[in-house]
């Protein structure tokens, strides 16, 4: 942990004579790159006089995080939409360039990156801040913001509270002491109103078509569940699944599977103490490059460019039993989730 007021005295020195930054998010930005992407514009117009643009290069599809945009009015742009070297600067947010889930490859070099997840070997920036020990890249944003003395609207605090929060799980999940206090710090200063209609956003039809999909395809054996869907509308959906699938009772670890274009997505949930869903993904039969994550949680995708159903059928029977093979279960006997028999309470 760098001191904040140290941290902002080199950034100052990055951004100084700049003009306009362009600030990235991941693909397909989840509500912590979202939030910490606006959290870092208002640092640098406030703090610094810098201006700064956000881009993202997927969609944006998960019910909750479009309602967050649009009732936050959120200023997002769309990668394809801009010129990118018309910005003499670059800043990174929740993510490391060659990761995998960002338009740029592992040689790109950032005047600004700030990330939670582990650090990549070749990760280079004028300014890197990567804090895997916290739960959310917005704590590291609202440490700054706070120090600065910046003020926060309403709506950029509820942008804030809602990414630790969702991030987590509400402090359920790989939650420091330091999200704890950050969170406590915009909550206060956010909209409850808005918050709460972000959380209890109306879901599409769709939605519950995979939902259905899901739990209709689901394996399990032992402690594990494994599923896939087929053609999915985006590529949260997976990770949705997954964290859904964990909540039952008997599971302690998920992988969830899903075909969104060229790509096959993988996210991993995990609840077991001795198992780490980043190095346990590693692990698996994936490129290394397109695949990271946390303690709980995990994701990445497989490039499926030229397969045909059959082959996409053998990948995901492969990666399954490696990743039972990985927990321990060699040769599992699959079942149905829906054939399992409930235990009597």
């Amino acid at each position: 942990m760098e001191n904040s007021k140290d941290a902002l005295e080199k950034l100052g020195s990055v951004v100084s004579g700049k003009k306009e930054l362009l600030i990235l998010t991941h693909t397909h930005p989840d509500p912590d790159a979202i939030a910490a992407a606006v959290a870092l514009r208002l640092l640098l117009r406030e703090l610094f006089h810098v201006d700064a643009s956000i881009a993202y290069s997927g969609i944006i599809a998960r019910a909750e995080n479009r309602t967050m945009v649009k009732k936050l009015n959120l200023p997002l742009k769309q990668y394809s939409r801009i010129k990118a070297s018309r910005y003499d600067g670059l800043a990174l947010v929740d993510s490391q360039p060659g990761a995998g889930n960002n338009v740029l490859d592992a040689s790109s070099f950032c005047d600004i990156v700030i990330d939670h997840h582990p650090r990549r070997d070749d990760t280079k920036g004028a300014f890197v801040v990567i804090e895997p020990e916290l739960g959310a890249s917005a704590t590291i944003l609202i440490e700054w913001l706070d120090a600065a003395g910046v003020d926060l609207s309403a709506d950029i605090a509820t942008a804030l509270a809602y990414a630790i929060s969702s991030e987590t799980q509400n402090m359920y999940r790989e939650a420091a002491r330091r999200d704890i206090r950050a969170y406590l710090s915009v909550y206060v200063r956010a909209s409850i109103r808005k918050l709460a209609g972000i959380i209890n956003a109306n879901l599409p039809h769709y939605y519950f078509l995979q939902l259905g999909d899901a739990i209709n395809n689901a394996l399990m054996f032992g402690t594990m569940i494994t599923t896939h869907l087929d053609e999915i509308r985006h590529p949260e959906i997976v990770a949705e699944m997954a964290d859904f699938l964990l909540k039952h009772e008997r599971i302690g670890t998920v992988l969830v599977s899903g075909r969104f274009r060229n790509h096959l997505i993988i996210s991993i949930r995990t609840r077991s103490e001795g198992i780490n869903a980043g190095r346990l993904i590693k692990q698996l039969p994936l490129d290394p490059d397109n695949v990271g994550g946390h303690d709980r949680t995990a994701g990445g995708f497989f490039d499926l460019h030229g397969k045909d159903r059959k082959e996409v059928e053998e990948i995901n029977i492969t990666i399954r039993n490696a990743f039972a093979a990985l927990l321990g279960y060699e040769n599992p006997s699959w079942r149905k989730l829906l054939d399992q028999v409930p235990r009597k309470s």
